[in-house]
């Protein structure tokens, strides 16, 4: 299968999102690629973590060295030696030069970046972009061009034939609670995050 890790591998142990997550998720050869979830400080740092709150407060109003330990920098994480796919899933950024110049430093890197918000796609959407960008949930979320992406997230339960046809020549991502026959049932999708 065409894995991707969503959130790196976790446990009791190993929180989601976590440096030694997305590590462990690298290393292991049933995963092509981690995806991971990307906000930005109040002093503009990007740190990895899926909720915008912290003990009660948002991560947007706080400083980096507020968060607690394990929350690792985007920065760490793109250092990481890999050759798979970083998959970037931008929940909340304001400092869009600042981020498309950090992605722009790891252009060796297969960095995919997405989001729910057309507007954040939009606005990282550069003409000096190296990397790949997409939108999530597509089926929910039309009002961007198509024409500008590479690639489109669709929640599994949405996926059908028409809509991967009409899709191409864009790679098509499936997320979500994934029953085990997705990729055989729709050989044309190019990855499967879960």
């Amino acid at each position: 299968m065409k894995l991707i890790k969503h959130r790196g591998i976790f446990n009791d142990k190993i929180k989601e999102n976590t440096y030694e997550g997305i590590l462990k998720a690298f290393a292991d050869d049933k995963y092509l690629g981690v995806e991971f979830d990307v906000r930005e400080t109040k002093d503009h740092e990007f740190i990895l973590n899926h909720d915008p709150l912290i003990n009660g407060k948002l991560i947007s109003d706080l400083n980096f060295i507020e968060l607690p330990k394990y929350i690792p920098r985007l920065k760490d994480i793109l250092k990481i030696n890999s050759s798979k796919i970083f998959l970037i899933e931008i929940k909340n950024i304001n400092s869009f030069d600042k981020f498309i110049n950090l992605l722009n430093k790891y252009s060796s890197k297969k960095i995919y970046v997405m989001s729910f918000s057309n507007r954040l796609i939009n606005k990282i959407n550069t003409s000096m972009r190296k990397y790949k960008i997409g939108i999530l949930n597509y089926i929910l979320n039309t009002n961007n061009n198509l024409l500008d992406l590479d690639f489109v997230c669709i929640l599994n339960n949405f996926l059908n034939y028409k809509l991967i046809n009409d899709l191409k020549p864009l790679e098509v991502f499936s997320y979500g609670l994934i029953s085990k026959d997705v990729q055989y049932k729709y050989p044309s999708i190019y990855y499967i995050v879960n």
